[in-house]
């Protein structure tokens, strides 16, 4: 479906309609719309053709002539038959273009997310339909191919954007469901629904720019931050040519989030026309703007946003708006709203394929150092800088190949990230054996540097090649590839491990990747020797149909998929034990993920318990235990010395075990974002010390902090506590709780009051829950004998 929308120079916002795709269906309700819609032409002209019955097929038999009997001018019957012509022109166009609108089907990018690693390609097509209101949780979807501004001044196209951004907006506030309006994906009747075009962006920061000022032009003053809280920034996706490289355009959406929270008990009308120029002066009348200053009330209505509050309504109309706005009908969408949110939370997950990547990856090892596997191959595709960001794993893995399908990676890619590297940058055709393989691999310099292959051109003036063509045009060089590579006289035989990391989703079915992948289980005779790393469960589902559709293999136990990129790399880094030694690392929902120097020093006023806590460290262990024993304050080092092998296990103190395997799990079950519970002690007794060890056996389950000083700012402790609940998680990724300890704070309303700064911090950014967040374990001193209490 296509949406025409006529705004003028101050951007307002006015009828749309809903055209059918062929202009032979179209009546002449149809071609007045269409009229409405076109730049420079008056309405009084679409009256005029409505009024001779001027239906699609009249309109394309219609000449200049035919306009000017009926009494249009000159000029707008020219501009009528010129657009008329172009539309009949572009349909044309589309109908024997080969591929033109062909593309295999893909998935929208993440709803309310702005970091994924994500890409489309033009003329794939988007696999939801427009649709109304679902579940409110799951995003209803507008398309609009936002092409063909020549002669338009960037203003003008930028009004155009902000008009359909607020319309949408509003539509799904009032609607109380979650929503995402696509700038460069066209509809019919121009082309297929939902199918990837892309749109030129010069300057990104003046869409942001124009959006919020929108917002604070349309929307009543009351609920301006309100807006602003609902609809999102907008993000620019890359669109890709059929041959993976930029294609110099991208597609812009805007996600729209009316949360239970925030658009509680209220309706959100909009302005007409911008309320900052609607200006008034003493003994004049209201200048044209003004004059068309109504407010417009829209509603999700099947795949469109309608209007409840048009110019001249009717009696019917002004009843549907009254029944919308009743107290009790928004009640009820807001409880509606209340209860889709409350199925949709997020819960913490618990993953075993951390400790599965470290099978697979060292071949039962669990060690780097001694891995079963003396060689590593990797497949990859394009990567997104974002995922950069978290690969450092790879340089340390001393790669004997890279088998790369980003013709762009070398100025862009994983290959740039390595340019500080020594690495030897090979064609495919370079692998044929055209000698002896001694000769051949030494040339290659194979098992000295890491041979980088570029599998689809882009270095050496060999150019990518599309899906379609690839593997005619360069399959057979890569075969030549993976037959050297799998030799037993060129890698150690059943010694070497082949890695397909896919940075891209695979999703068409001639895709280079799954190609490659075919090759090396012929030569392997099966999937032992190959590990398979997707980015998430829809990456692994696409990969996981195709190779399951074309080759009838299982893959799921060789796939690794519900792992970060953060959580791979510090897993994967964990399993050097020299690294171990010198950094730090935090648990995650299936791995660990790397303690940065730089972060760590933000959170100033916590002492952080890392997994690796006191690896690598050289302390004396016969005088922190006789220290300990002689009244000592206990360290993290003597737990560590404790389990440590012929050392005694620590002592548990009376209470241990009620709160690991009671307290803890009871507060977990709460639906709060902060609970606290009170350790109550004579001093002397080892309250600290019950405190301590329970942090020191948790840490691996929770992120475990100790506040090291209790004379600070509650907000800003609240603001770093949160920083450690979410470093390194991804958007919308359930997070690890933080288990936090308070030492000898002796007023408990100091400890409600850090509990509330955490409440609020954690509303700020916006953190969704099932269970608590943050576990405050409060040691406190007291007159009587040791006490444990939960509160709420």
């Amino acid at each position: 479906m296509r949406y025409y929308i006529k705004m003028n120079d101050g951007g307002d916002l006015l009828h749309t309609s809903e055209l059918p795709a062929e202009i032979k269906d179209w009546d002449k309700n149809h071609v007045r719309d269409w009229i409405l819609g076109l730049k420079d032409v008056d309405d009084e002209y679409a009256q005029i053709l409505y009024d001779e019955n001027i239906n699609g097929p009249s309109l394309q038999l219609l000449e200049k002539s035919d306009l000017r009997e009926v009494g249009i001018l000159l000029g707008p019957a020219k501009l009528i038959i010129h657009m008329r012509d172009e539309l009949i022109k572009l349909k044309d166009h589309q109908l024997h273009t080969p591929g033109s609108c062909s593309g295999s089907s893909c998935k929208p990018y993440p709803f309310n997310q702005f970091h994924a690693a994500y890409r489309y390609k033009e003329n794939n097509t988007l696999d939801v339909t427009e649709t109304g209101a679902l579940d409110l949780i799951e995003p209803c979807h507008e398309y609009k191919a936002f092409i063909n501004f020549e002669g338009v001044t960037a203003e003008e196209k930028l009004n155009k954007y902000a008009v359909e951004v607020i319309r949408f907006a509003a539509a799904c506030m009032n609607s109380r469901t979650n929503g995402t309006v696509h700038f460069g994906v066209g509809d019919a009747p121009d082309f297929t629904h939902g199918q990837i075009l892309g749109t030129s962006v010069e300057d990104k920061e003046a869409f942001v720019k124009k959006q919020a000022n929108a917002i604070e032009g349309h929307f009543e003053h009351k609920f301006i931050d309100v807006a602003k809280k609902c609809i999102k920034p907008p993000r620019f996706i890359e669109v890709l040519k059929a041959d993976m490289t930029f294609s110099g355009k991208f597609v812009i959406e805007v996600d729209i989030e009316p949360s239970f929270l925030i658009c509680k008990n209220k309706s959100f009308h909009i302005y007409n026309a911008d309320k900052r120029k609607l200006k008034k002066t003493k003994g004049k009348e209201l200048n044209s703007d003004a004059k068309d200053s109504r407010k417009l009330f829209y509603i999700r209505d099947s795949s469109s946003s309608k209007n409840l509050l048009v110019q001249n309504p009717s009696t019917a109309s002004l009843e549907d708006y009254n029944k919308y706005i009743d107290n009790m009908n928004m009640t009820h969408l807001d409880q509606m709203r209340k209860v889709a949110e409350e199925k949709h939370l997020v819960t913490v997950r618990n993953s075993v394929q951390g400790s599965k990547l470290c099978e697979m990856l060292t071949g039962g090892s669990q060690s780097l150092d001694k891995s079963h596997f003396e060689r590593y191959v990797l497949v990859t595709n394009k990567s997104h800088a974002v995922q950069r960001e978290s690969l450092a794993f790879l340089l340390d893995m001393n790669l004997t190949a890279v088998l790369d399908f980003d013709p762009e990676s070398s100025e862009t890619g994983l290959n740039k990230m390595f340019e500080e590297r020594n690495t030897n940058v090979h064609l495919p055709k370079e692998y044929k054996i055209t000698g002896p393989v001694e000769d051949i691999a030494s040339k290659l310099k194979l098992t000295r540097t890491t041979s980088w292959v570029f599998c689809n051109g882009g270095v050496k003036e060999e150019k990518p090649s599309d899906v379609d063509n690839w593997l005619t045009e360069k399959g057979s060089s890569i075969r030549d590839v993976v037959a050297f590579l799998c030799r037993k006289d060129v890698l150690p035989h059943k010694k070497f491990l082949i890695i397909f990391m896919l940075l891209s989703d695979v999703t068409d079915k001639n895709d280079p990747l799954l190609e490659t992948f075919s090759m090396f289980l012929q030569e392997l005779n099966g999937t032992e020797q190959i590990l398979c790393i997707c980015e998430n469960k829809r990456s692994y589902a696409y990969w996981n149909d195709l190779i399951e559709t074309r080759y009838a293999v299982d893959i799921s136990k060789r796939t690794i998929y519900e792992l970060s990129f953060a959580e791979i790399n510090g897993t994967v880094l964990s399993l050097w034990s020299e690294n171990r030694k010198s950094s730090r690392f935090l648990p995650a929902c299936g791995g660990m993920v790397l303690l940065s120097k730089k972060m760590e020093g933000t959170m100033d006023t916590l002492s952080i318990l890392c997994v690796n806590q006191c690896e690598g460290g050289n302390e004396d262990k016969m005088q922190l235990e006789e220290s300990f024993y002689k009244g000592g304050k206990v360290s993290w080092w003597n737990f560590y010395f404790s389990e440590q092998p012929g050392s005694t296990p620590f002592i548990k103190r009376d209470k241990f075990d009620y709160i690991t395997d009671t307290i803890i799990p009871d507060l977990c079950s709460l639906r709060q974002a902060c609970v606290c519970f009170n350790i109550l002690h004579i001093p002397g007794c080892g309250g600290t010390t019950l405190a301590m060890h329970v942090l020191w056996t948790l840490k691996e389950k929770f992120r475990c902090a100790v506040l090291k000083d209790n004379i600070v700012n509650y907000a800003d402790v609240a603001k770093q506590v949160v920083g450690l609940l979410t470093y390194e998680t991804s958007e919308q990724q359930a997070q690890l709780p933080v288990l936090l300890m308070v030492d000898d704070l002796q007023d408990i309303d100091a400890v409600n009051d850090l509990q509330q700064h955490i409440e609020k911090a954690c509303l700020k950014q916006n953190i969704s829950y099932k269970s608590p967040q943050v576990i405050l374990m409060n040691c406190m001193r007291a007159e009587s004998g040791l006490q444990t209490e939960s509160t709420r």
